[in-house]
C-alpha cells in the first residue's frame, strides 16, 4: 500500500491544522491586555475563506479555459471563422478601393474585437460563478449554524485549557450520531453504541479530573463550566449541521 497517497496527506494536514488551530486560539485568548471579540475573528476568518474560494474558482476557470483552447481552440473558433468570412467576401469583390477600405475597417475593428472578447470573457466567468455558487446559496441556513458554532468555540477555548477543550469537543461524534438517528433514521450497531458510551465516559472523566493545576496560565478571567457548556453547544450545532448537509445532498 502506498503511504504517499493524497488522502493520507490530507488527513495529516487536517490533524496538524486542527491541533495548531486550538493551540493558537488558546494562546491568543489568554494573553494580557484587551481581548479581541470572537465575532470579529469569525468574520475575518469567513472573509478570508471567501477570498480563497473565489481565487480557487478563478484559477480553475482559467485552467479549464486554457485547456479547452489547447485541445481545440473552441473559445476562439467562432471569432476566427467570422474573420475568415469577412476576408473571403472582400476577396470576391475584386476592387482595389474596396480592398483598401476593408483594410481600414479591419484595422479599426481590432479594438472593437478586443472589447467584445473581453466582454464575452467577463460574461462567461460570471456564468461560471453562478453555476458553481448556485448550490452554496441554498446553504445560507447551514452557514448560519456554523457561524454560531465558531462563536461558541471561541467562548469555550477562552474558558478551558487546550487539552480539556480538545477532548470535550470530541463529543461532536456523539451528537452527530444522535442527529443521524433522529433526522436521517439511521441505525447504529452495538459496537458503535458501545464506542459512543466509552467516549461519553472519557469526556466525563476529563471534566471531573482536577486539571486546573496543570492548565496553561491565563491573564483573562475564566469560568470552567461556561466553557464546557459552550463546547457542548458547539458539538450540538456541529452534529445538526452535518445531518442537515447530508439531507441537502440526498
Amino acid at each position: 500500500m502506498n503511504c504517499f497517497q493524497p488522502k493520507y496527506f490530507v488527513l495529516v494536514l487536517l490533524v496538524v491544522q486542527n491541533t495548531c488551530l486550538v493551540l493558537l486560539m488558546r494562546y491568543s485568548r489568554t494573553r494580557p491586555g484587551t481581548m479581541y471579540l470572537g465575532s470579529t475573528a469569525v468574520c475575518c476568518d469567513e472573509a478570508l475563506k471567501l477570498v480563497t474560494c473565489l481565487g480557487i474558482l478563478l484559477f480553475t476557470y482559467l485552467y479549464n479555459k486554457r485547456k479547452e483552447g489547447a485541445d481545440g481552440g473552441g473559445g476562439y473558433s467562432q471569432l476566427s471563422m467570422s474573420e475568415m468570412d469577412g476576408r473571403s467576401d472582400v476577396a470576391h469583390d475584386g476592387s482595389d478601393e474596396e480592398d483598401v477600405d476593408d483594410g481600414n475597417i479591419g484595422a479599426n475593428s481590432d479594438g472593437g474585437t478586443d472589447d467584445i472578447t473581453e466582454a464575452n470573457n467577463i460574461e462567461s466567468f460570471r456564468d461560471y460563478l453562478k453555476e458553481q455558487l448556485q448550490f452554496d446559496f441554498r446553504m445560507a441556513g447551514l452557514a448560519g449554524i456554523y457561524t454560531i458554532q465558531k462563536n461558541l468555540l471561541y467562548l469555550g477555548i477562552s474558558n478551558l485549557d487546550a487539552a480539556v477543550f480538545q477532548v470535550t469537543y470530541q463529543t461532536k461524534i456523539l451528537t452527530t450520531a444522535v442527529f443521524s438517528v433522529l433526522l436521517l433514521k439511521r441505525k447504529l450497531s452495538y459496537q458503535k453504541i458501545g464506542a459512543l458510551l466509552i467516549l461519553t465516559m472519557g469526556v466525563a472523566l476529563v471534566q471531573l479530573d482536577k486539571v486546573e493545576a496543570n492548565a496553561s496560565k491565563s491573564y483573562q478571567e475564566q469560568t470552567r463550566w461556561v466553557g464546557v457548556l459552550a463546547v457542548l453547544g458547539a458539538c450540538c450545532t456541529s452534529g445538526f449541521g452535518v445531518s442537515v448537509f447530508d439531507i441537502a445532498l440526498m
